[in-house]
């Protein structure tokens, strides 16, 4: 599956080295388009707050941003491998409760 967004919570504000005032964004999962048509939704994470626009910690609102994917570097990073993106239902079976 090939990933069309990548989707965001905004959860506050920083200042940049430029002195201008930015968003912290997270990335909450992605949306990707199947082979057979269609999307589909993979949520990595639930945010449980965030901050408004006053720097008040609040509850998350349930509005999520969607970017198209910045393409990746051609540096390796160092991080944990990813786990596949699809979602294959039959493994479900194996959980032992």
């Amino acid at each position: 599956m090939a990933v069309k967004f990548d989707l965001m919570v905004a959860t506050g504000k920083y200042t940049g080295k430029d002195g201008t005032e930015k968003t912290s964004w997270l990335k909450v999962g992605r949306v990707m388009e199947k082979k057979a048509g269609g999307f589909v939704m993979k949520m990595d994470c639930i945010p449980t707050g965030v901050q408004d626009m006053e720097g008040n910690n609040v509850a998350w609102d349930g509005w999520l941003q969607m970017f198209e994917p910045r393409p990746k570097d051609s540096q390796p990073q160092q991080s944990a491998p990813q786990q596949s993106a699809e979602f294959v239902p039959d493994k479900m079976s194996d959980v032992p409760f």
